[in-house]
């Protein structure tokens, strides 16, 4: 018996004298090859009896290109789905989860009713136009004309005085997937400083006019959270009809 190894994937093995210059198959790659009498393992069919074996490189022949690409994935392979690599993957996937939705909170309906509201007054028509649902961008927008005069005029008594919102819900439906609202909206005047005098910081300040009313529904619209039914705020704020 004598020690020997195969020329493509390097499997070491043993093998009789009688096995030199035949035919012998790698357990491992399944390769084809011989033994040369001078114990060097070559690659493929062995020579016809009686002719010399050609082609025989010093000590053990290269192995095969594509062997060696095949080895390569094999391993890899089995580093990848390994028990501590898909944990290690679980966990990262885990982590990046609770990144996201630890920063990414929707926003509630108050805060998008009172946007809305505020972004009507001061005509801030590109924020009226991100609030609306999927679809109902035309509609949007022709609401936001329509009370365009209303709003107008409570702008110009505006000056650096605050907008005041009032949000209240008028319908909503159980699984709080849509919602009518009413936004009140109005001017809260500041205490002003006369002279050397200081405002009296226990006065309460009131509203300097009477708030006008913006009817508006809302409905979840997916990830992007409460966002503007134009075609249902446009009914809501058509005049009601005259008493007959």
């Amino acid at each position: 018996m004598f020690e020997i190894e195969c020329p493509a994937c390097g499997a070491a093995g043993r093998a009789p004298k009688q096995k030199i210059q035949t035919r012998l198959v790698c357990k491992k790659c399944l390769k084809v090859f011989y033994v040369t009498p001078s114990g060097k393992t070559v690659l493929g069919e062995p020579p016809a009896t009686g002719q010399t074996a050609t082609g025989v490189s010093p000590g053990r022949a290269q192995p095969d290109r594509t062997q060696k690409v095949d080895q390569w994935f094999d391993r890899a392979s089995k580093r990848l789905f390994s028990p501590t690599s898909l944990i290690l993957t679980v966990g990262l996937m885990l982590a990046v989860a609770a990144v996201y939705f630890s920063v990414w909170r929707p926003e509630s309906l108050d805060y998008r009713v009172a946007q809305a509201a505020r972004a009507a007054v001061q005509g801030d028509r590109r924020t009226i136009q991100e609030l609306a649902a999927t679809g109902s961008g035309d509609a949007v927008d022709a609401w936001y004309l329509s009370i365009r005069p209303k709003c107008d005029e409570l702008l110009q008594r505006l000056g650096s005085n605050k907008l005041i919102v009032e949000t209240t819900v008028t319908l909503q439906d159980p699984g709080r997937q849509w919602a009518d609202v009413v936004a009140r909206v109005s001017i809260e005047e500041g205490l002003e400083r006369k002279g050397n005098v200081l405002p009296d910081a226990s006065i309460v300040e009131i509203p300097a006019s009477q708030p006008f009313s913006l009817p508006m529904a809302w409905k979840v619209d997916g990830m992007a959270g409460w966002r503007l039914d134009g075609g249902r705020t446009r009914e809501l704020s058509k005049p009601a009809p005259a008493a007959p």
